[in-house]
């Protein structure tokens, strides 16, 4: 058969590898090269989708041509779309890439015919089979592949991508998603993406690109890329503007700043390759870097506008789609992309512009009030801008961001900037900045013009700035006195004011806690404004009461609940970039009491000291951070540790606690230290004085099972009594029966102890409260042995706790006849009357594998039975 000539149907240029474009196609990229080889070693199918200037054709022409592996170029173009046209074309350059592969190969190509046959699945076939018997693999990349349209992959290269020889990798250069049945591939792995990030410039890439401009363009080269967000082509031109400025010769009016440099480029190779009306869509939606689909319908003002999105996603038009609030999807645009599409939309139609910027400020007015101000301010419509500062500017306060605040306030022009909610907001930070005499200047100004303000803004001017007052404020009152006068300030004023509402409920929840005066009426007032925190996207409120909510749970004793609020809180913080560490204290400290009482006294001072660093906002939490963080380093026993807890008991003298007795809890703490360095009679002589109640009740529990264990029952006994009728909280109530049922058995009432060691069972169980018990373990260990023969119905956790002190108290050298650790854990349980099955619950081992241990104590004791082998353990010491 005739050798054919691609010189025929292919110009050089669309044959060939481009020649490298100036200085960004002669800069090496070895980790791009290294991509491209690694993907298409191991894939039949690479994508390369980015959109314009990312520089697609130059990092794949600089590939081929540094890597010497076989390959065929075609650049394709917008005639294209006809089968047998593209056809011809692929044909003509795989065989333009015939030199470079061996004699066999070539002939085989050359033969090909480049007309399509009336039945084209014959030359279809005809091509498969010829690349099948290839002794060498070909890369044949496709450039430009989004121009031909959405016919293309209907053709040859439908064929080829769907039913390709291994010979054969492909690379489909785009703008977009290439218009070919790769989907279909993919789920086989047979497709490996390269997409926006791989190719944008890494910040040592920009420094080598700089470099290789000359000395002039070395300036802030971080800023530029941080600028271009790694956009190759944004860098490049920013870079050469920034040399022409600093060079030799420069003129004394300097150029116009980089970033607009991209205008044209923008509007020619991105807005103009587009169909009018999506390049319609992207000028209005470029108006803000993030938007969402119903955003996107407002500034299109078409139904279709959410569809569009997903248009502009598939085609690569610097977009990428993220997680919004609840779930939903949320877009954001390649910055300095979104900026140069508002400089060409401001210059062709100012008043769109303007139109744009005031939607977006009334869509972000209640979510974003941040973007809500500088959209519009510049829409020019800044009453918006006072009404968002107005509903919301509490939130800021929360999250400790009153500099942030202030400067909105400051950005707002006259008369606007001496509208009385605004100077009361100023008035605000400026006390929070400790500006006292600005603070009280502010205030009288805004007094004097609340007259002018209308019924709805003065009644939030009065109980925004109320709240504060009360709850924030330098100058506010006492706890009590504060949270009932926010009661009556919410009943009264906030009705319709759903984000001063939310805002004033969290501040009155936070309060309750503190004061501990209604531990589920704080959680309702907390559960409330964290549902409505998340309903309304009002973050600092959703975070902040998820954070007091979870130390609600955990001093009422639902460690549970507790570990998941704080869970909750610290990832939303997280996700949504939250900066005061003050106000997730509360979450810190419900993680520490939690770990602590489940005897993860490790994780809990670790949980402690997160709290401690963080600070703990208006109404603070030292004290009890304090005290969590000795018990825990108590419960450790390291002697440095506790050094450190004496020393730090010693220097601190802040030990303020709001609701809680501060003085008390640091008496506690320090006897706690005294008993745990084994000064017992330091202890006992610390808390003699707290034990006639008046205290709280961790502390009374705390100081009457000190007492008990120095010896004095009587003291111990009335310590217990005075919290007869305030025991609800699980762990508690748990350590208070415990020292109750060894009092009751001390002075041999059995009756009275069984019931009480019951009890604390039944209340630890369900929390899995284990302090208490290990805390007490030694002097349990017998009680806790004859409960289990007086009966239980929590015979598995009574077990566990007998087991658990057997094994960390049973010490003898080993030998082929002693018992394992876990064959010593199982007995223990044996002494109970739990089945095998109820046993491996317990270790959370199978029913074989506690049959196997049994077996093996048989044997190592010498017996046959259950009841021999308790006894024999007995004799010998073994339980």
């Amino acid at each position: 058969m005739k050798e054919n000539s691609a010189s025929g149907w292919l110009s050089g240029t669309e044959l060939n590898v481009p020649p490298s474009a100036g200085t960004v196609g002669a800069l090496a990229r070895p980790r791009l090269d290294a991509a491209f080889a690694a993907a298409t070693g191991s894939h039949r199918i690479t994508v390369v989708d980015a959109p314009a200037g990312y520089g697609k054709t130059t990092a794949l022409a600089g590939w081929v041509r540094r890597s010497g592996v076989p390959y065929a170029w075609l650049a394709v173009d917008r005639f294209d779309a006809g089968p047998a046209r593209l056809f011809r074309r692929v044909v003509a350059s795989l065989q333009a890439a015939a030199e470079r592969l061996p004699l066999p190969d070539r002939t085989s190509l050359l033969a090909l015919e480049h007309d399509l046959d009336p039945d084209p699945a014959r030359s279809y076939d005809r091509v498969l089979e010829t690349l099948g018997n290839l002794t060498e693999p070909v890369v044949l990349v496709l450039d430009d592949l989004h121009l031909p349209g959405r016919k293309v992959g209907t053709g040859i290269l439908g064929v080829l991508a769907v039913s390709g020889p291994s010979s054969l990798r492909l690379v489909f250069s785009s703008r977009g998603v290439p218009p070919l049945p790769v989907e279909r591939i993919r789920h086989g792995k047979g497709v490996s993406d390269l997409r926006m990030p791989d190719l944008a410039f890494t910040r040592d890439e920009a420094r080598q690109l700089a470099a290789s401009l000359g000395p002039t363009a070395t300036g802030d080269v971080d800023a530029l890329w941080n600028e271009a967000a790694g956009w190759p082509v944004a860098l490049h031109r920013s870079l050469e503007a920034t040399a022409r400025i600093s060079g030799p010769g420069a003129r004394a009016a300097p150029d116009p700043p980089p970033g607009t440099a991209l205008t044209g480029y923008v509007a020619e190779e991105v807005l103009d390759q587009l169909p009018h009306a999506l390049a319609d869509f992207v000028l209005r939606a470029t108006i803000t870097d993030r938007i969402s689909r119903r955003l996107a319908v407002e500034l299109s003002a078409k139904p279709g506008g959410g569809h569009m999105l997903h248009d502009c996603l598939r085609r690569s038009l610097f977009i990428e789609e993220r997680e919004g609030p609840g779930g939903e999807s949320a877009y954001r645009w390649h910055p300095l992309f979104a900026s140069q599409c508002r400089h060409i939309l401001e210059e062709r139609d100012p008043l769109l512009h303007e139109s744009l910027h005031r939607i977006a400020a009334r869509h972000h007015q209640d979510t974003d009030v941040v973007a809500c101000v500088a959209h519009a301010l510049r829409g020019r419509d800044p009453l918006r801008a006072v009404a968002a500062l107005g509903a919301h500017w509490l939130e800021f306060v929360l999250r400790d961001d009153t500099e942030a605040l202030e400067g909105l306030c400051l950005e707002l022009p006259y008369p606007w900037s001496d509208d009385a909610e605004i100077l009361a907001v100023r008035s605000a930070c400026r006390s929070l900045a400790g500006d006292a005499a600005s603070a009280a200047d502010l205030l009288r100004r805004a007094q004097s013009r609340a007259h002018a303000l209308d019924a709805e803004r003065h009644k939030r001017f009065h109980t925004s700035h109320g709240l504060f007052e009360l709850f924030v404020g330098e100058r506010r009152p006492d706890l009590r006195t504060a949270a009932d006068a926010g009661r009556r300030l919410l009943d009264a004023d906030s009705e319709g004011m759903w984000a001063l509402q939310a805002a004033g409920v969290f501040l009155l929840g936070q309060a309750e806690v503190r004061l501990q005066r209604d531990g589920a009426g704080a959680i309702h007032l907390l559960r409330t404004a964290a549902a409505a925190g998340a309903a309304n996207r009002l973050e600092a409120v959703e975070v902040c009461s998820s954070a007091e909510l979870a130390l609600g749970l955990a001093v009422a004793g639902d460690l549970v609940a507790a570990q998941e609020a704080a869970t909750h809180a610290l990832e939303r913080a997280t996700i949504v970039g939250w900066q005061s560490q003050g106000q997730l204290a509360p979450a810190w400290l419900a993680q520490g009491i939690a770990g602590y009482w489940r005897n993860d006294a490790e994780e809990a001072a670790v949980h402690l000291s997160r709290g401690i660093r963080a600070g703990h906002g208006a109404f603070p939490l030292g004290a009890l951070l304090r005290l969590y963080r000795v018990l825990a380093d108590c419960t450790i026993n390291d002697p440095t540790r506790l050094a450190e807890a004496h020393a730090d008991l010693e220097a601190t003298e802040d030990w303020e606690a709001h609701g809680l007795p501060g003085t008390e809890l640091h008496t506690v703490a320090a006897a706690k230290v005294a008993e745990a360095m084994g000064d017992l009679d330091r202890a006992l002589g610390l808390v003699r004085p707290l034990v006639n109640g008046g205290t709280s009740p961790l502390v009374t529990m705390l100081v009457t099972e000190l007492l008990r264990r120095g010896g004095e029952g009587a003291a111990a006994r009335r310590g217990a009594q005075s919290l007869a009728a305030t025991r609800g909280t699980p762990y508690i109530d748990t350590g208070l029966a415990l020292t109750e049922a060894l009092l009751a058995d001390a002075a041999g009432d059995s009756a009275t102890a069984h019931e009480r060691v019951e009890h604390a069972a039944a209340v630890a169980e369900r929390q899995s409260i284990l302090r208490p018990f290990i805390e007490r373990s030694a002097d349990l260990e017998d009680l806790l042995t004859r409960h289990l023969a007086w009966g239980t119905a929590h015979e598995s956790f009574i077990a566990a706790r007998t087991a658990q002190h057997g094994h960390d108290h049973t010490h003898r050298p080993p030998s082929y006849w002693a018992l394992t650790e876990r064959e010593l854990e199982v007995l223990t349980y044996m002494r109970s009357m739990m089945t095998a099955a109820d046993i491996a619950k317990g270790l959370f081992v199978s029913v074989n594998t506690v049959k196997t241990h049994q077996r093996s104590i048989y044997r190592k004791l010498g017996v046959a039975s259950r009841r021999e082998a308790l006894r024999i353990a007995v004799e010998r010491g073994l339980t």
